[in-house]
């Protein structure tokens, strides 16, 4: 009873901590503080129902393990995005609060819980696993584990609140043994250790969920939420080694919005950053599942495309420069337009990342000579020492 009051401190702490982490501070991890607070409470007083009338005490931990768990519903709710639910929840907490104060008056046995409390810490527990059992198959790896621990804690929970509340003599012959049920401070202790384990395994769904936002925050730019240019590099040499090892193609986009500079001078930087935005949303949209994009510099991007020949490549790119053209980025009071360049290239065999992105950096330069607003082609020959090539094939995006 004490160890459970104790983890239950020790989570009320986690989740304190986890909630002062940045970006986690409105996942709802208040209401499982106060879940775990409220559970080491409940084993307080269950430790002093020696000094206190019976009556009282058994009661009050019923309250107050319902209300822990209800707080903890809610907390989830939250973390995991739905709204509402606050007022049900409210309203069945009073509910076990008015019932259980009536069978006080009524003078029921305290042997026997309240109807109303063990329907509700069965209906809570259900609701709960409701909530997580989504999770499961949209989590991976730890994340899973935890939203799958925390299902079959809240199903064993919701288990024994259902045991509670079957009448034992309508049991077959053959489940007869089931029919020496627990006392109630048993099951009052078994109920607190159950929710201190659904504290344990939110508190690792909660650092999952945190460690995944910190990862992607290191790798992806805060204004475009493409990835920054350290773990793009690391994308694309890993691409480029696959494709060795699958014998594929692989293709590169070099991207530089054109004029940049004097957007910035005549809008204001607030306006390029907007611009900015704009341009990585048009670029999201564009590209594939399989493919993806960088920011690698102030108004340079990069898109990679695995699987991709250079043509197939090309029809992206001009899809995309069509796009920008055609769609200009919402200001006031006036919409601004703007076009990019786009040089690309497709990587030969054995051709590592530096090699290959230099190649779509020299189309991008190209690009730009031809007057910019369109997309160009590395040919291979240059590369291979070939004699120089015709003028560059350049695709004008009208």
């Amino acid at each position: 009873m004490l160890v459970a009051g104790l983890f239950g401190l020790q989570m009320a702490v986690v989740f304190a901590v986890l909630q002062r982490t940045p970006g986690m501070g409105r996942a709802g991890l208040n209401s499982w503080v106060a879940g775990a607070l409220l559970v080491t409470a409940a084993t307080v007083l269950l430790a002093a129902q020696d000094y206190l009338p019976e009556w009282l005490t058994l009661n009050l931990v019923d309250l107050v393990m319902t209300a822990a768990l209800s707080s903890m519903v809610y907390g989830t709710r939250r973390f995991f995005g739905k709204r509402g639910g606050a007022v049900a929840l409210c309203l069945l907490n009073l509910a076990v609060l008015a019932n259980a104060a009536y069978f006080d008056w009524a003078g029921v046995s305290p042997a026997e819980p309240a109807l109303v409390f063990i329907l509700a810490n069965t209906y809570l527990p259900l609701l709960l696993l409701r909530v997580v059992a989504p999770q499961v198959r949209a989590k991976r790896g730890t994340g899973r584990l935890a939203a799958l621990s925390l299902g079959l804690i809240a199903l064993a929970c919701a288990a024994m609140g259902l045991y509670q509340a079957i009448d034992l003599r309508l049991l077959p012959a053959g489940l007869a043994w089931l029919a020496k049920r627990p006392s109630r401070e048993t099951f009052a202790v078994l109920h607190a250790f159950g929710i201190v384990s659904l504290a344990v395994s939110f508190a690792l769904l909660a650092h999952d969920s945190l460690r995944r936002r910190l990862e992607r925050r290191a790798s992806y730019d805060d204004l475009t939420d493409v990835l920054s240019r350290g773990p793009y590099w690391e994308a694309l040499e890993e691409a480029c080694k696959q494709a060795d090892r699958q014998q594929r193609p692989l293709t590169v986009a070099f991207i530089d919005l054109d004029h940049f500079k004097a957007i910035n001078d005549l809008y204001g930087h607030l306006a390029g950053d907007s611009v900015l935005r704009h341009f990585s949303g048009l670029l999201r949209k564009t590209v594939r599942a399989d493919d993806f994009v960088g920011r690698l510099g102030g108004e340079e991007f990069g898109i990679v495309m695995p699987n991709t020949a250079l043509d197939q490549g090309r029809a992206i790119s001009l899809r995309l420069s069509a796009l920008v053209r055609t769609t200009p980025c919402p200001s006031e009071p006036d919409a601004i337009s703007y076009t990019v360049s786009i040089g690309m290239a497709e990587r030969l065999p054995g051709e590592g990342a530096d090699t290959l992105m230099r190649r779509a950096d020299n189309a991008l330069y190209d690009a730009k000579t031809m007057g910019r607003n369109c997309v160009s082609t590395q040919p291979i020959e240059r590369l291979a020492g070939m004699a120089t090539p015709p003028r560059m094939r350049v695709s004008q995006a009208s």
